[in-house]
């Protein structure tokens, strides 16, 4: 009875022990898919502003003639900028909130995975 309650035992701390380092190589999948995004998106921000910084600088001079000057293009082209982040602050839960909400859930909770307590045998 000794030697079967021992072997039991033995068994289970084995078990807790491979969940636990299967569990350690999930969270390290899943933050690695996280900083993954993370970077990707920051690159992508950092380009597009670089690429916005030059065509409002060209539309500036595109409308100086139009305008009668080119303090008056960085004007105009800085109201329709203060407008804009106006609209993206006011429906930042629609366009940013609410996307990455489901981004993020669905790496973390992975619906694709089967549930692993049904493979106990």
């Amino acid at each position: 009875m000794d030697t079967e309650y021992q072997r039991f035992l033995d068994e289970a701390k084995n078990y807790i022990g491979l969940r636990y380092r299967m569990l350690k190589l999930e969270l390290l999948e899943k933050l690695s898919s996280i900083i993954a995004i993370l970077v990707l998106v920051l690159i992508v921000v950092v380009l597009l502003l670089a690429a916005l910084t030059y065509f409002a600088i060209a539309a500036a001079y595109a409308l100086k003639p139009i305008l009668g000057g080119i303090g008056y293009s960085f004007c105009l082209l800085g109201g329709i900028f203060v407008i804009l982040v106006v609209i993206i602050a006011l429906l930042r839960k629609p366009l940013i909130v609410n996307p990455l909400i489901k981004s993020l859930s669905a790496i973390l909770f992975n619906e694709n995975e089967e549930d692993e307590t049904t493979d106990i045998k």
